[in-house]
């Protein structure tokens, strides 16, 4: 019986650690994702964070069986911890612009930090993916802004595009210049001005990178890695494609009185939508595959 209750009571205390451990590492995220908000920033740079935080998560079985951290580490780890908050503090007492590149950047070091406080040294490379994530998230926007500055020449190409997909939907539409569609030229014509951010190109890095440490994490073969990432980048295109055109019949039918909220929100929630589904489809795949192949042998 003693020795049932000293395994119930360390099974309590791993729990109680790991829970510990998951609500100091989740909230720095918060003040980031309303910073985001408040100043303009794309919500969808919260959510690279957002999932790295979520893969921590799937691996907390895997981190109960590192063991404790010691002394030494763990004064090491809490000291990194404080030197985050302070240095950060610091920083945007004098640069308050700084506050998100510089939160990013010190919520990388709070992580690790919480890593030695919690777990052995073994453990850090568990930390390797979410820290990356964490400062893709909060270099994304500047990322995407310079993007968008070399993608500017695409912008006339894209118009074009979209100029045949709003005729294939029964909106009278044609290029005024090679950034601009004219809606309903022969009637109340309604001008729509394109510019480098309408390509999707922050959707785009976002995917990437999530993408890309999911693969990392994933034990699937180099060829379904392949063809599952290049197949998410084409049709987050086209969920971009459905975005402008979603926004442009608005524009079309309802005029510009609400069409901003309609440009802000419909491209989160199509982008989320989107980014489910990919997953679902993606841990549903070797499902998926025998039923493909199941159809075919029935012909």
């Amino acid at each position: 019986m003693r020795m049932l209750r000293r395994m119930g009571l360390s099974a309590s205390a791993l729990k109680g650690k790991a829970n510990l451990f998951y609500v100091l590492a989740f909230l720095p995220i918060l003040p980031f994702g309303y910073y985001k908000y408040i100043f303009g920033y794309s919500i969808l740079g919260v959510l690279i964070p957002v999932y790295g935080f979520l893969l921590l998560f799937f691996k907390r079985e895997r981190l109960l069986l590192f063991p404790d951290a010691e002394k030494g580490q763990r004064f090491a780890g809490f000291a990194a911890v404080l030197a985050s908050f302070f240095l950060y503090s610091l920083l945007i007492l004098y640069y308050p612009s700084a506050f998100y590149w510089a939160g990013t950047v010190f919520y990388a070091i709070y992580i690790l930090g919480l890593f030695l406080v919690f777990h052995a040294v073994s453990a850090l490379r568990e930390s390797l993916s979410v820290v990356f994530l964490v400062v893709a998230g909060g270099s994304s926007f500047y990322i995407g802004e310079l993007l968008e500055h070399f993608m500017q020449p695409l912008v006339p190409y894209f118009v074009q595009m979209m100029t045949v997909v709003l005729v294939l939907l029964g909106i009278p539409a044609t290029v005024e210049n090679p950034t601009v569609i004219v809606l309903d030229p022969s009637g109340s014509a309604v001008c729509v001005l394109f510019e480098a951010g309408c390509i999707g190109i922050h959707s785009f890095l976002i995917f990437s990178v999530i993408i890309a440490v999911t693969m990392m994490e994933e034990s699937a073969s180099t060829r379904t890695k392949l063809l599952w990432s290049v197949g998410g980048v084409v049709c987050t295109f086209f969920v971009n494609i459905v975005r402008v055109s979603l926004i442009a019949v608005v524009i079309y039918y309802f005029g510009y009185d609400n069409w901003g909220e309609v440009h802000s929100w419909i491209g989160y929630a199509l982008f989320l939508l989107w980014l489910a589904f990919f997953f679902i489809m993606f841990s549903s795949r070797e499902a998926i595959q025998n039923k493909i192949r199941a159809f075919r042998q029935r012909f």
